[in-house]
């Protein structure tokens, strides 16, 4: 075997498969990656992270080969099956050297994440940071001079409203075509949400800086060493080999670790942790980054929960100010989503990172805990919660959702309202608006998936067992996402029928019961292996209906007819999300959400602080002027002024509705004046 190690750019790896010079050996698994875990792969790029080597393979033997998955997640052509074309080891011998053709055998999820962005397939928006959020460092550098590294604020799959955001597969789409720059105005940057927010004397400097960074995306693809990958020449007994004896191991540091070292000397992390998870077992384990990230928005008045801060700032006299506290918090937003039905066990919640709100809520209401409550608070906490898993506003365990959301939820303690529009027009984007759509999740990695088996307890006052009627809660740590029909059944009697076979592990077809002991499921149809149960529960109806299941499985109605009950089944978990959940969406805005004050006077006061360099000036929100150095400018013209002042040059720009800030002193978070525009 020749091992040769070599390198090659993304564009090289998206016009081979393109060219079908690279594809994947038939019995590689499916494409699994989630959209967060691109997003991920694209910061790793950016910032220089190893992200492994490729390993591919030159087959001399014949093979049967599968098509990179470029299918949509969901709807029309989501099912489609892969081409597959069979490879005789003559013709296999002959691309591989005429057109190097190859398999991916390692690197399959990391390879077809990329084809699947640049072609469009998924969106992946590079989100920049505003100007006045860069390093002072950066501020002053050239853009030539800044890295991508430098100004990246996050990929993410949503465009940003709040800033400069550039679409890979638009960059790739014009990488090497003669598309004039008046072209790529018109077409992709007038059409992005942030630029038809700013004001015309931004325009130009905004549009400058999208094609400057545009093309330090182009030159990111085009970079030959970029990918590490090695070449495998192998004979097919060694092929068969590298795949049964292939495995990683090894131990991973995570931040938390790093963070445990520096606290050590005066709070100790690890120990604190194992003390509570061996005296609180009903809330164990500890979620670890939601205790930090949590301790975090306090130390920054509910402005940061970033990795990079927490290590950069938060000290040990943070964790002794905040950590017991904020245990009975953490304890008591559990006991409320337990309470409440939202979860059935921790190890079912959708996203850890959404218990990190109700803390604060918590936090904030006095007593730390859920007694006082109110009937519309509880309403609005309703809402938030079911609202945000359909929307996959934590999907990527964005810092930014985990502020805004605590922020509105502290407000939502205080005051009983809340003043962020932007949150309520972002948690109503739901992923979810017809019941095909929930057919299409299939994986425990998915908060909607997750979500949609606790939505079906909760719409049922909670779950009960199939071998009994006791109530599963909390305690049922062992509670399995179990197929309906089973896995074997439909494999076998649906074996021609690829719709039937693509919806086998449909959330439509799962529900949490603990393992159904002493009886073995296999390829039995439901009406057979139900009827067992039945012997031993004579309520069984009452467990099916308590599942949102149809009480005929047991008579065998649908044995024939799974798709029917696929549709009727995920009809049914639709209706009901739609009536509690998406058509009170705008009677929920109207009751909840509250113009920011205008702090009780005509003019109220503002500052920034930029370069080290505290700026204070009134802003009037009803002319929208800005009294600033004893002269009156527009919002933009007064934050372009400042910031002359420190650089020393008036060739600046600012956008200045997110440059200024306000404190709302009847909640006490800072906002950027954005909050008060019209």
């Amino acid at each position: 075997m020749k091992n040769v190690e070599n390198s090659e750019s993304i564009k090289s790896l998206f016009d081979n498969i393109v060219k079908k010079n690279i594809v994947l050996p038939e019995f590689q698994r499916n494409f699994v990656w989630g959209i967060d875990r691109t997003l991920d792969l694209y910061d790793s790029l950016v910032k220089d992270i190893f992200i492994g080597a490729i390993i591919y393979g030159k087959p001399s033997f014949e093979i049967t080969t599968r098509e990179i998955d470029d299918r949509p997640r969901r709807g029309k052509g989501s099912r489609r099956k892969l081409e597959e074309v069979s490879i005789s080891a003559e013709k296999a011998k002959q691309q591989s050297e005429i057109n190097n053709f190859r398999l991916i055998l390692d690197g399959q999820q990391r390879c077809t994440s990329i084809y699947r962005s640049l072609k469009g397939v998924d969106k992946v928006w590079m989100i920049l940071k505003n100007e006045n959020e860069l390093e002072d460092e950066i501020i002053d550098l050239e853009i030539k001079d800044r890295d991508l590294e430098d100004v990246l604020y996050e990929f993410s799959a949503n465009e940003s409203p709040d800033r400069l955001s550039i679409l890979l597969s638009d960059v790739f789409e014009t990488m090497d075509s003669s598309i004039r720059e008046a072209a790529i105005k018109t077409k992709y940057y007038d059409s992005l949400l942030y630029t038809s927010s700013i004001e015309p004397e931004e325009d130009e400097d905004t549009f400058t800086l999208y094609l400057s960074y545009k093309g330090k995306l182009e030159d990111l693809f085009k970079d030959n060493k970029l990918f590490n990958y090695y070449m495998l020449d192998m004979s097919l007994e060694k092929f068969a080999l590298f795949f049964e004896r292939s495995n990683s191991l090894g131990i991973r540091l995570n931040f938390i670790d790093v963070l445990s070292a520096k606290l050590y000397v005066g709070f100790k992390l690890r120990k604190e942790i194992e003390e509570f998870e061996s005296s609180s077992q009903k809330f164990k384990p500890l979620m670890q980054e939601v205790m930090v990230r949590a301790i975090s928005y306090l130390v920054s008045n509910g402005r940061d929960v970033e990795r990079s801060y927490i290590l950069k700032t938060l000290n040990h006299e943070h964790f002794n100010t905040y950590w017991n506290d904020l245990l009975i918090c953490y304890k008591n937003a559990l006991n409320y989503l337990y309470n409440n039905k939202f979860v059935t066990s921790q190890s079912w919640i959708p996203y850890e990172n959404m218990v990190i709100p109700l803390m604060i809520f918590s936090f904030e209401n006095g007593k730390k805990n859920f007694s006082t409550v109110s009937e519309d608070q509880a309403e609005m906490l309703e809402f938030w919660y079911w609202s945000s898993i359909y929307s996959t506003r934590y999907s990527r365990s964005s810092n930014e959702v985990i502020v805004q959301d605590s922020n509105a939820l502290k407000q939502l303690a205080k005051i009983g309202k809340i003043k962020d529009r932007s949150f309520f027009n972002r948690l109503i984007k739901y992923q979810v608006t017809n019941p095909d759509d929930l057919q299409n999740y299939n994986s425990k990695r998915s908060g909607i998936y997750k979500g949609t088996l606790n939505f079906i307890a909760y719409i049922n006052g909670g779950l009960i067992g199939w071998e009994n009627t006791n109530a599963l809660d909390y305690n049922s740590h062992n509670l399995e996402d179990h197929h309906v029909f089973p896995k074997g059944y439909i494999n076998n009697y649906y074996k021609d029928d690829e719709d039937a076979l693509s919806l086998r592990d449909s959330v439509v077809n799962r529900t949490l019961i603990p393992k159904i002991l002493n009886i073995k499921v296999g390829k039995k149809k439901p009406s057979e292996y139900l009827k067992e149960l039945e012997a031993k529960n004579g309520n069984l109806e009452s467990s099916l209906k308590r599942h949102s299941l149809p009480v005929d499985l047991k008579s065998g109605l649908y044995d024939d007819f799974y798709k029917d009950f696929v549709e009727e089944r995920s009809k049914a978990i639709y209706d009901e999300l739609d009536e509690l959940v998406f058509s009170k969406k705008d009677v929920t805005i109207k009751k909840f959400y509250q113009e920011p004050s205008k702090q009780g006077s005509s003019r109220m006061k503002i500052y920034r602080t930029y370069l080290g360099t505290r700026f204070e000036a009134t802003f009037n929100p009803q002319t929208q002027k800005v009294l600033f150095e004893g002269s009156e400018y527009t919002v933009s013209g007064a934050a372009m002024k400042a910031k002359s002042i420190v650089k020393g040059s008036d060739d600046v720009t600012a956008n200045g509705w997110r440059f200024w800030k306000y404190i709302d002193e009847t909640i006490g978070v800072e906002n950027t004046i954005d909050e008060l525009r019209e």
